[in-house]
């Protein structure tokens, strides 16, 4: 791992972890998808439980994973899994998961195709202020509720950034 280990760093955020409701529509999502690559996937029981847990990456291992965590896995009528999906938008307590790509077009395409997604805007071109406050970075922003009602944005950095 060497001194770039970012374990070795005094804080580090590491990991969100979703807690769904179909591991397999959320794989669908996050791996097919999206293209999140799986560096952990276990099933395991708690008690009367049986839990999978799986964490997804895109480029580093250590940070910027995702868990997702099925705490009824294989059982479909758990009670948890009849409660309805809560879509309350950007609001407190609600997080909003980013994620960047080179190719919106046939991620979004294949968004729209599953049934369980809920869109909340199209690609959209946004401009936002550089850090520095001196320069426009240009985004093509798409947002849309995951199966578990989770807010994400699928976004394409078009100039800024050093996209220019």
């Amino acid at each position: 791992m060497g001194n770039n280990n970012p374990l070795n760093s005094d804080i580090i955020f590491r990991r969100t972890t979703l807690i769904v409701r179909d591991i397999e529509e959320s794989l669908n999502l996050y791996q097919k998808i999206l293209g999140m690559e799986s560096i952990y996937d276990h099933v395991y029981t708690h008690g009367e439980k049986t839990i999978r847990l799986i964490f997804l990456k895109t480029v580093d291992e250590y940070v910027g994973v995702i868990g997702l965590v099925d705490y009824a896995y294989n059982d479909p009528n758990a009670e948890v899994k009849q409660k309805p999906v809560k879509r309350e938008g950007f609001t407190p307590q609600n997080t909003v998961l980013v994620f960047n790509t080179n190719d919106l077009d046939s991620r979004w395409e294949e968004i729209n195709k599953m049934k369980s997604i809920e869109i909340i805007q199209e690609p959209t071109i946004t401009e936002y202020p550089s850090y520095d406050g001196q320069d426009v970075i240009r985004v093509n922003v798409s947002k849309f509720y995951d199966p578990d009602g989770y807010l994400v944005e699928l976004n394409h950095i078009v100039s800024g950034m050093d996209k220019d």
